[in-house]
């Protein structure tokens, strides 16, 4: 399962997949406005947005995506590793759910 990560901090971009990684996600880490934001989120099944950390504009589009395409959105305003665990593991209580 791939998570795209908007927003967050750069110096924290390791530890992000790191910990991405040992919960068996793999994570796309979109931390400054980039070009074809969109595209680039295609194929993701889950998208967590740092909304202390993050362009207006880069949240507009992924909320876009995700309604697009029917994708989960977990939001946080704390960009730190924690908070990336809290809404990956509520990706997974979503599964177990659903």
């Amino acid at each position: 399962m791939s998570v795209a990560i908007v927003g967050g901090l750069d110096r924290l971009r390791r530890s992000y997949e790191k910990k991405c990684k040992d919960m068996g996600y793999h994570g796309k880490v979109f931390s400054k406005r980039i070009p074809n934001l969109a595209n680039r989120m295609t194929g993701v099944d889950g998208i967590v947005i740092f909304t202390g950390t993050v362009a207006h504009p880069m949240v507009a589009e992924a909320t876009r995506v995700a309604k697009l395409w029917g994708i989960p959105i977990e939001r946080t305003h704390s960009s730190s590793v924690s908070a990336l665990k809290r809404c990956l593991d509520g990706f997974s209580e979503n599964e177990v759910t659903a």
